[in-house]
């Protein structure tokens, strides 16, 4: 009995990793049609209170049945906490960058930089340790954010605004993803908890305050932003999102976002007729590099090299 019960356990220790696993690379799918699909808006000319409106309102109207049964666990401080920062303080940022930069420097400033921000206050705020190449993947990838940071405000563009922008979304996402963690709210509590928290908070300012474009936008591209933005990025990718960070930590999810460089990049720019430089070809190789080195654990690298050594000789 005692040999089938740590088979049973063995079997839901691994199935548990491959479960996130899967959970992550689905957001990070989600995640790479999000900045195509929001830079497409930006050049749709939507404004930035529209993009938010359209993202949560669309989500809040959708499942404000399920808001409204889960009412006590959502109206609470602590998910008042999670939705100003992952919800309304991340998309103010996330957007704004969107209306400076290009797609390309979404696709590595937004991935390549939450794994760094993510283990900072993993390590600070909420207890967690991190493997010696954890921590060198970390500085890897921070010399390529660097890099391309470097090459943005020695430049005659005005990226910088945008850029920094996404580093200002990259420091509310890590918080928001150390406190997901810490105080385990269920993944599909937090998803409804950040789009009513948002939507509350954010709609009184849009109506009263701010500009809105939404009729000067082709129906098509408002529909297509109601859809990825309400439906895809916000509730389902939250989900995936959520789910992984219960089930991989908060370190290893954040660097798996940082594959979303290689597909958006990549598609950013032909689609929207990007060019290419030399800080992004310095930037993505150190990013993914750094990626690498923190999900494979030191003693793998060692008996790789062991390996290739015997193969030669």
């Amino acid at each position: 009995m005692r040999n089938t019960l740590n088979t049973g356990q063995t079997f839901d220790n691994q199935a548990m990793p491959q479960k996130g696993v899967m959970y992550a690379l689905g957001a990070v799918m989600i995640w790479t049609g999000f900045i195509l699909v929001s830079k497409a808006g930006a050049l749709a000319a939507l404004a930035i209170p529209d993009m938010i409106m359209v993202r949560f309102g669309t989500a809040f109207t959708l499942f404000s049945p399920f808001i409204w049964r889960y009412r006590k666990t959502i109206f609470q401080w602590r998910m008042g906490v999670l939705g100003a920062i992952g919800g309304l303080a991340y998309a103010l940022s996330v957007f704004n960058g969107f209306a400076h930069a290009p797609a390309t420097h979404a696709a590595l400033l937004l991935p390549g930089l939450m794994p760094i921000m993510i283990a900072v206050f993993a390590y600070f705020v909420a207890g967690e340790r991190h493997s010696k190449s954890s921590w060198i993947g970390i500085i890897i990838s921070s010399l390529g954010i660097a890099a391309l940071l470097i090459e943005t405000l020695t430049s005659d563009n005005r990226y910088w605004q945008g850029d920094i922008s996404f580093v200002v979304a990259c420091v509310f996402w890590g918080v928001f993803t150390v406190l997901l963690r810490r105080w385990q709210f269920a993944p599909w509590h937090a998803t409804l908890g950040i789009i009513a928290v948002t939507t509350v908070l954010f709609t009184p300012i849009y109506i009263l305050f701010m500009p809105h474009r939404l009729l000067d936008v082709p129906l098509e591209m408002v529909g297509l932003q109601a859809f990825y933005q309400g439906v895809m990025a916000t509730t389902i990718q939250m989900v995936f999102y959520s789910r992984a960070v219960h089930l991989i930590g908060a370190t290893k999810m954040g660097g798996l976002m940082a594959l979303v460089p290689v597909f958006a990049s990549v598609i950013a720019v032909p689609l929207f007729g990007e060019q290419w430089t030399l800080g992004l070809t310095v930037a993505l190789t150190l990013i993914l590099t750094g990626t690498c080195v923190s999900n494979v654990p030191l003693k793998n690298w060692r008996l790789l090299a062991r390996r290739k050594t015997v193969c030669s000789a």
